[in-house]
């Protein structure tokens, strides 16, 4: 007796059918797969507008308002254009000296000095950062080399005199402000301040003198006019 296949459960039959389901799902699955993908990039775009918008709304640099803010700007952009700019770390630290910062001047001050031990600036404006944190000292060694790579400047020889007078050092403050006048002349406070020193060490008629030119200078000095008052 003939035993005859069902031609639908013939191994032929099964696997056309599973060729058939195959070939269905592929385009199904490419489909899938570009549906994925414009989704992420969707979410990929949204993400980076959402970010440059937070950016420019939330993430603005401030705004320069002040004199100040501007010379900052102005000094810091120097130096970051070129780190070997010795005069914009004096510029600096000059800008932190008028905001009463001579710590950070200081700081600025000694990078200039590694670029350029001879500049008579940035020797000059370290006195001044000594003397503002109160350390007199310091300042005083500044003012001296400062006064010694530019003899012809009265600066650094005046603002020793100053601290000498401080310290009631009246002999060195004379000499100070001596040769701050050698170079200039007309500084009508530095004749006063070395009248006062003069009469510290009883030499009355110098210190006459040297009011006398401070007014000579001034028309209204009403310290000067006092003082001279005082010794006639």
């Amino acid at each position: 007796m003939t035993i005859t296949k069902d031609p639908e459960n013939s191994e032929f039959f099964r696997d056309g059918i599973d060729e058939e389901t195959d070939l269905q799902k592929q385009p199904e699955q490419k489909i899938s797969i570009w549906l994925a993908g414009s989704i992420i990039f969707f979410l990929l775009l949204v993400f980076v507008v959402s970010a440059l918008i937070v950016q420019r709304v939330y993430f603005q640099p401030p705004v320069v308002r002040t004199a100040v803010e501007r010379e900052l700007l102005k000094h810091k952009t120097a130096i970051k254009d070129n780190p070997n700019n010795a005069e914009a770390y004096v510029g600096l630290a000059g800008v932190y000296l008028e905001v009463e910062r001579p710590d950070k001047a200081v700081k600025e001050l000694e990078k200039a000095l590694r670029l350029e031990p001879r500049s008579w600036n940035a020797r000059f404006e370290l006195g001044m950062a000594y003397e503002a944190l109160g350390k007199p000292e310091e300042a005083v060694s500044q003012f001296l080399k400062a006064s010694a790579i530019d003899p012809n400047n009265e600066y650094s020889f005046y603002q020793l005199g100053r601290l000498y007078h401080k310290k009631r050092d009246y002999g060195q403050a004379i000499q100070a402000y001596k040769k701050t006048l050698k170079v200039n002349a007309t500084l009508a406070d530095v004749h006063y301040y070395l009248g006062q020193c003069y009469e510290k060490t009883n030499k009355k008629s110098l210190a006459k003198q040297e009011y006398e030119e401070a007014l000579r200078y001034v028309d209204s000095y009403p310290e000067a006019e006092k003082a001279l008052k005082q010794l006639e």
